[in-house]
Parts: structure tokens; sequence; C-alpha cells
């Protein structure tokens, strides 16, 4: 197997169209499928070296990460604790230190686990992914681009992402077998913009309960424009209650995680409240 490492993003997508290799991020999936036979790239492109893809940075409202970012820094980072915080909450549990040190946000999307930690709070934020190919570049919602099959082309690279900073109110909660060290066998991301004390452009995703991440624009809708309050919450409970039956259908889990996203959707839409501030 070749094994190039470029130093600049138009050297590794000229390897990438030469060669038919394929990106290598924080590599923590990728390996292991590699290792079990489930996939077997041609060649592989060590994205690593290429300083650019790691920056977090705040530019004309809106907060950009590169795509090589990895859990530990975005956990560590202020700008994302005060501009993206479900996407700060997600990173604070997601895998073992050692995971969080070597996994990226790019790897997180393009490998698209159902499970996958970043993607509820990238989609509930309103994230936006930037894509480069040879030939040019594309930028897209997150949730358009989770939408296509295959999730990317050959040759294209995820350089980053650009999240709007408007002033929501973002949360994050997932449900694990173990506190620490788990993979999400659900999760639910929110995000609310505050008109006083009534709620706006409401924004829901849910993970681990599809083949992939999604934003229920629904359940977005039904909970905006009302007062924040025990009323709210309670009703958002049954609302998505009723996605994850429909979502899961008669699948062996559906019983148990029908029952157990209430508590996790409570606990999302409960950790934006501004500390010392109840939902009455």
């Amino acid at each position: 197997m070749k094994y190039f490492q470029p130093q600049s993003v138009e050297e590794a997508l000229e390897i990438a169209h030469t060669s038919e290799a394929t990106f290598l991020a924080g590599g923590t999936d990728l390996v292991l499928h590699m290792r079990t036979g489930k996939v077997q790239p041609l060649g592989l492109i060590d994205l690593g070296k290429i300083s650019v893809l790691r920056e977090i940075k705040e530019i004309e409202g809106s907060l950009e990460i590169g795509s090589m970012a990895t859990f530990a820094e975005l956990g560590k980072s202020e700008l994302v604790f005060q501009k993206a915080h479900a996407l700060w909450q997600a990173c604070q549990t997601m895998g073992s230190p050692q995971i969080r040190n070597q996994a990226t946000l790019g790897g997180n999307l393009g490998n698209c686990s159902p499970a996958a930690d970043g993607l509820p709070a990238l989609l509930a934020l309103g994230a936006e992914v930037c894509l480069n190919t040879k030939t040019g570049k594309e930028i897209l919602s997150v949730e358009s681009l989770l939408s296509r099959t295959p999730l990317l082309e050959q040759g294209t690279l995820i350089r980053g992402f650009r999240i709007p900073v408007n002033g929501q109110k973002t949360g994050f909660a997932k449900l694990g077998r173990r506190k620490a060290l788990a993979i999400a066998r659900l999760s639910v991301a929110i995000s609310v913009q505050l008109n006083g004390g009534r709620t706006d452009n409401v924004r829901v995703a849910l993970g681990a309960v599809g083949r992939r991440a999604f934003l229920s624009e629904a359940l977005g809708q039904e909970l905006s424009g009302q007062e924040l309050n025990n009323e709210l919450l309670e009703k958002g409970v049954l609302e998505v209650q009723q996605i994850v039956r429909e979502a899961l259908g008669t699948r062996a889990s559906a019983p148990y995680k029908r029952v157990a996203v209430a508590g996790v959707f409570r606990e999302a839409l409960t950790s934006i409240i501004p500390e010392g501030g109840t939902i009455v």
C-alpha cells in the first residue's frame, strides 16, 4: 500500500486525483475497518501535516473549524465553548482521552457512523461543510450532505466547517452504556434562539436512531415561538418519542430508546438554561 504525507491541501488533492488513495484523518475508524477487511484502500493520504486544517477561529460572524481539529482540541477551545456549546459538550464524552486526542471532526463526518457524536451537534448548530476537489470547492449544509448517497465521491476532501454565531443557546446530551468511553446509544442536540422568554428558530437533531444523524424540522417548528417553560419541555418529550418510534419501527432497540429519549431530550434542553435559571 502506498502512503503519502502532503504538506498542503492542494498537494493532497493532486495526490487523490492521480492515485485514487483514501484520505486519512484521525484514523480511529478507518484503521479498524482496514483490520477487519471492511475497507481496503489502494493508498493512504495522511492529512496530519496540513496545519490549516487544524485551525479553530472566528471570522465575520462565523466559527470556522478545520476538518483535522481533534475532539480534544475542540473540547478545550474557549471559542467552541462560547460559540458552539453543543459541540463542546459532545466532545467531553466522546470515547476515551486517547480517542479524543486522535479522532477528528472531519473524520467523524467522513465515517458517518449512526452514533457519531459530532454530527447531531453540527446539525443543530446549522453548520455548513466545505468540500474540496481537484476541480473546485463546494459549501453546503451538513444536513444536505447527509442526504447524499454516497456521502462523498472519490477525491473529495472535507476541508472544514462553518458555524453561524448568532447568539443561539445550544445543548447536547447522549446515552451510553457507560458514562465515559461509550459509543452513543442515543443522542440529542438542540439549538434555540431566545426572544424575550419565547423560543425562536429551534433546531433538534438526533443520533443513533437511524442510518445517519438527522434534523427534525417538524419538531423544531413545533417548539418555536413558545414560552420556554415546563409545558414546552413535556411537549417536546412527547414529540421526540414519536419521532424515535417512527424512525426505529420494529427494531429490537425501539421500545428502550423510545423511553430513554425522554431523559436525553430533557437533559439537552435544560442544559441551555443559564446558570441559576430554571424552566418554570
